[in-house]
């Protein structure tokens, strides 16, 4: 596998096939675990981090979810072919923009990773389509008791798994759903959202997760603490926030559709959107998420017909990184805006 397949290559979670699949793009769970004795990644010099990354790459050799996995080294990456991978899920900005011997472990579909050597020195990662938080989890935990089985994780008998960061010392674990809320957006009321999330021990981020804006009304919701609550309960309480808040995404889009003189504006400015994709010549990737999440919500209206998985690839095939991987070269200003208008051109055009 290339950078340039896997620019190419539609990962098992963007087809949109899962529970709430038009609203809900992804439920993601990640564990953290450090190896005992070895100092955590940002104390650690080269030699311990390139042990390190190469124990656990040893280590996830044969671990289910990982059969056939391709290994990446990010060190030996430019920067903007490590983009690639944060536009995909799979590195955070912080391992992207890490230094040394670091990379992830992806499996062929991208339902399971392992980033290595980021603030932590395994995280694990099961990510599945729309709201299903719980299968996630039972996946992660699979690969994770695989690879506890050939790593000595550091453990305290009262503490749980140690991590670098306190935050995450107990379980180690991180669970997202990353969900589309632009009724609420169109409403004023996705405020509302995040003081209800934040008032339920939650957290509302953008598009690429913590430190991030929201890109086209897309928002993570995730938990924020790990200690001193099983796997399970703090799964089931996302799940349960996620439904809520779907629910109130739903009422907001029924009383758009119900409502001729709302609907009619929104009906416009979708197919405004349609218009601009399939004919700007130069597009940033701020217009192109706006589009592609009013499509998204057009198609939801059924006043466009677009299957939903081309609508995530708009979302995520027409960054940066994908641009660069699939022509060959970093880009950047207008031949980039000139490169993203032109794909998504094509991609439109294939699908009309």
């Amino acid at each position: 596998m290339n950078l340039r397949e896997l620019s190419a290559r539609r990962a098992a979670w963007m087809g949109g096939e899962g529970p709430h699949g038009d609203v809900v793009v992804s439920s993601r769970v990640r564990l953290a675990r450090d190896l005992r004795g070895v100092p955590f990644p940002n104390r650690a010099d080269d030699v311990a981090r390139t042990r390190a990354f190469r124990r656990v790459t040893e280590a996830c050799a044969g671990v289910p979810g990982l059969e056939d996995a391709d290994t990446w080294n990010l060190d030996a990456l430019r920067s903007a072919d490590r983009d690639l991978f944060v536009e995909r899920h799979l590195a955070s900005r912080d391992l992207a923009a890490g230094a040394g011997a670091r990379g992830l472990v992806v499996g062929k579909d991208e339902t399971h990773s392992v980033m290595i050597n980021e603030e932590d020195h395994v995280r694990i990662q099961s990510v599945t389509s729309g709201l299903n938080p719980a299968y996630s989890l039972e996946r992660a935990v699979e690969m994770d008791r695989a690879l506890e089985g050939r790593l000595e994780y550091a453990v305290d008998d009262r503490l749980g798994y140690l991590t670098a960061c306190p935050s995450n010392v107990g379980t180690g674990l991180r669970a997202s759903v990353l969900i589309h809320l632009p009724a609420l957006v169109l409403a004023g009321e996705v405020r509302k959202v995040h003081r209800a999330v934040a008032g339920m021990g939650l957290a509302v981020r953008g598009w690429f997760g913590e430190g991030s804006a929201a890109l086209g009304d897309f928002y993570q919701l995730s938990n924020q603490r790990t200690l001193g609550s099983p796997e399970e309960d703090v799964v089931s309480r996302l799940t349960k926030i996620a439904q809520r808040v779907l629910e109130l995404e739903m009422n907001a889009r029924e009383r758009l559709r119900d409502a001729p003189a709302r609907r009619l504006r929104v009906e416009d400015r979708v197919f405004r959107s349609w218009g601009t994709l399939l004919h700007a010549r130069l597009l940033s990737v701020e217009q192109l998420m706006s589009c592609a999440s009013d499509l998204r919500l057009g198609r939801w209206l059924g006043v466009l017909d677009v299957p939903a998985d081309r609508l995530t690839r708009l979302a995520i095939f027409g960054q940066r990184g994908h641009l660069g991987a699939r022509c060959g070269k970093s880009l950047d200003g207008d031949e980039e805006a000139r490169e993203r208008a032109e794909w998504v051109r094509s991609e439109l055009s294939a699908s009309t």
